[in-house]
């Protein structure tokens, strides 16, 4: 008599609603994450924040914005769309130095905290007026070396030295040694644009003077301006075994890393029980609706 009182149960409409959902939310509470193998990918990020960085002669989304902040807001796209199992840190050049700020952590755990670091860097972190951006790149591959065999590096400049290369130097040393290798990404206009003079507040109190700035030998060359210097940055690029790209949109770098020498096949854990929750508190509100009659039950069972 029981067993035909359950099988009754069971066969009226609403209560299929409520089997449904215990089935559901035991899914819920049992279920193990599902293992799959996917590309995920490892860099560590350095962006130049150098003053030539401050100049605005870039747009990102139709507004006019500085270098810095189009190389902060293609980073942050890249976090975006780095699949879970990727990692991603973030270091600051200036100078001659190359500063780590994290090192490479999981994307989807450490989200925020990236994303706030990110936030954070500016050129109020400058600890030099000078650009030496060889030795930035190279004290870069270096770190990355170090960390992990996996780790590669993204290094975003406009390519501008600070004092002026001589003629036929090279400007980095060699990097044979490293594992790591990477994307050199230039950014900035074509055209020659004064620099501005960027207090340690952030405030601009002018633009550089061709008799503050150190010149090449012989005659003044400019070096007040600033663009993107894609010849010296392509240079550079060949010489650390990089690849070389132009920073126009976000999509740029993302397309960029896509590609098997920088991904790596990994077995990530992908939690779907929040679908089986979420599916078991949808089906509780539809049985519970006040609004929700037998005769529409019926009608959705048959």
């Amino acid at each position: 008599m029981n067993r035909w009182r359950v099988l009754s149960w069971v066969a009226h409409g609403q209560n299929r609603l409520l089997l449904l959902a215990l089935l559901l939310i035991s899914a819920a509470v049992f279920a193990k994450p599902i293992l799959l193998k996917q590309s995920v990918y490892s860099f560590q990020l350095a962006i130049d924040i150098t003053q030539s960085m401050d100049v605005q002669d870039v747009v990102h989304q139709s507004e006019p914005v500085s270098r810095l902040e189009l190389a902060k807001r293609t980073s942050e796209h890249l976090l975006h769309s780095l699949p879970c199992g990727s990692k991603l840190g973030w270091s600051v050049f200036t100078g001659r130095r190359t500063l780590t700020l994290t090192t490479p952590l999981e994307v989807c755990e450490h989200h925020h905290g990236l994303l706030a670091v990110l936030n954070e860097i500016n050129g109020s972190m400058r600890w030099s007026n000078g650009s030496q951006l060889g030795k930035g790149i190279y004290q870069l591959l270096r770190a990355a070396h170090d960390m992990d065999n996996d780790v590669n590096i993204i290094f975003i400049s406009d390519g501008h030295e600070a004092p002026p290369m001589e003629r036929g130097q090279r400007g980095i040393q060699k990097t044979d040694q490293f594992t790591a290798s990477g994307i050199l990404l230039g950014v900035g206009g074509e055209s020659p644009t004064p620099i501005p003079k960027t207090r340690q507040d952030g405030h601009i109190s002018g633009v550089w003077g061709a008799d503050e700035v150190v010149q090449r030998p012989g005659a003044a060359s400019g070096e007040e301006l600033s663009h993107r210097h894609d010849a010296h940055l392509n240079m550079l690029a060949n010489l650390a075994g990089l690849k070389y790209e132009v920073l126009t949109t976000d999509s740029v770098l993302t397309k960029a890393i896509s590609t098997r020498q920088f991904s790596q096949l990994h077995q990530t854990d992908y939690d779907l029980r929040w679908i089986a929750a979420l599916s078991a508190l949808l089906i509780l509100c539809l049985r519970f609706m006040p609004a929700m009659d037998d005769l529409r039950l019926r009608s959705l069972w048959r």
